[in-house]
């Protein structure tokens, strides 16, 4: 299906870039995502409980990224089973809050903004190297242009801009939910060394995947007659092409309503864990490794826009709706610690977090107490890029982990939650 300019025109504000720049922005944040992230951005929950003599000194090495006991030697005597939830976000153009909302603060930096999260539930049946689970994914990253990001702001909060000057506009956008179901299977590599390989199967919830490219030029005009960056547009010229599971860009108004396409997909995760020594262990694990997600009769629109002031007629816009096969690439992760035992007491850290459009790192040091019936260790916890703190608690049975940089929520750009447990029978 084509739609002509003459079709479209009514339909659209004159400022047509930054009004498809904001819908398109804000139909992939959905309520749920806001729900999550206003509970401080993440929570992450495992429930654990381990027969273990209490006379034994047992020692705890926190994995604050995958919320696990590194323990090579262990063995499986046990059925086991275990729950997960998980998500993380990081926003530092905008503080969280308003970047799922309307981006309504005062830019500072930045060229990206990220919600992920994972839940899992998975049993692990006595002397058996294969688990069973059920999963859910989430997936939100957003990458895009400082110059888009500030353009943008200017045109929401009603800003002129400096001078005469031109912006080139890009955003990429992509946003995935998924539930599923996933096999594991564990080997012994090395003595003291194991890896888990898990296959997930996906069926598609929501999706979201497109960009924005293009270029917005202002004219520099006399402080009294610019209110706003709208007043002084001369020429916008920009490429849109996305896909999604509902239209977000006013399709509906031109009659556009296909059916919600179905999708199915799969990923594997990896984890590595072991000693390094006798003191020091490694845990790795990557998430949706290779991982694709097929989209049938997947609804999708594209955009030419140009814009010129001095233009008769002002602005064209050519438009294409249609639906087709879709092949989703799925965001990856992976998660890193290195925990080294110094003594009966205190304990040392490494934690690295890594997707497809950012690097962070964490450093820890721990402190394990005597209490014998249910010895704890306290984990201190800093992320230098971001200058989030964080505390962790870890035990035997369970324990939670805070990180952010702000205590206040509206100023928040970095937080995370983490609590964990584990049963065994």
């Amino acid at each position: 299906m084509s739609t002509s300019a003459s079709t479209l025109c009514h339909l659209l504000p004159k400022n047509i870039v930054l009004f498809l720049y904001k819908r398109m922005r804000m139909i992939i944040t959905p309520t749920t995502t806001s729900i999550i992230v206003s509970a401080i951005v993440s929570t992450s929950a495992i429930a654990q409980s381990d027969r273990v003599d209490n006379d034994a000194g047992v020692n705890f090495y926190l994995n604050p990224q995958t919320i696990t006991f590194v323990d090579g030697n262990a063995e499986i005597t046990d059925t086991q089973s275990a729950w997960t939830v998980m998500a993380t976000a990081h926003s530092p153009t905008q503080p969280i809050s308003e970047f799922l909302d309307d981006w309504d603060a005062p830019l500072d930096s930045g060229d990206h903004a990220y919600v992920q999260g994972r839940a899992s539930f998975e049993i692990r049946p006595a002397n058996s190297a294969i688990s069973y689970g059920l999963g859910w994914r989430y997936d939100y990253l957003m990458s895009f242009s400082e110059q888009t990001a500030k353009v943008y702001w200017q045109y929401e909060n009603q800003q002129p801009p400096s001078t005469s000057q031109t912006y080139p506009l890009y955003l990429e956008a992509k946003h995935n939910e998924r539930i599923g179901a996933n096999i594991g299977f564990t080997k012994k590599v090395l003595p003291n060394w194991q890896l888990t390989t898990r296959a997930n199967i996906w069926q598609g919830l929501h999706a979201l995947d497109g960009k924005i490219v293009g270029d917005l030029s202002t004219i520099g005009l006399p402080a009294s007659e610019v209110t706003n960056i709208r007043d002084s547009l001369d020429e916008t010229h920009a490429d849109i092409n996305y896909y999604y599971d509902k239209p977000a860009l006013g399709e509906e108004n031109l009659g556009w309503n296909p059916n919600k396409p179905s999708g199915y997909g799969y990923s594997f995760d990896l984890q590595l864990k072991g000693d390094l020594s006798e003191n020091t262990k490694l845990s790795i694990d990557a998430y949706d490794v290779l991982g694709r997600m097929y989209w049938k009769e997947m609804p999708s629109t594209r955009y030419t826009l140009d814009y010129d002031i001095d233009g008769r007629p002002l602005y064209t816009i050519e438009g294409q709706l249609d639906t087709d096969d879709v092949t989703q690439t799925l965001p990856w992760r992976v998660e890193g610690s290195l925990q080294h035992q110094i003594n009966n007491h205190w304990q040392l850290g490494l934690q690295g977090q890594v997707n497809d459009i950012q690097d962070l790192y964490q450093l820890s040091a721990g402190y394990q107490t005597d209490y014998r019936t249910y010895p704890m260790t306290i984990t201190g916890l800093i992320e230098p890029q971001t200058h989030a703190l964080g505390l962790a608690l870890d035990s035997q049975y369970g324990g939670i982990r805070l990180l952010t940089d702000s205590l206040d929520w509206g100023e928040a750009k970095r937080s995370e939650v983490s609590l964990y447990g584990q049963y065994a029978w």
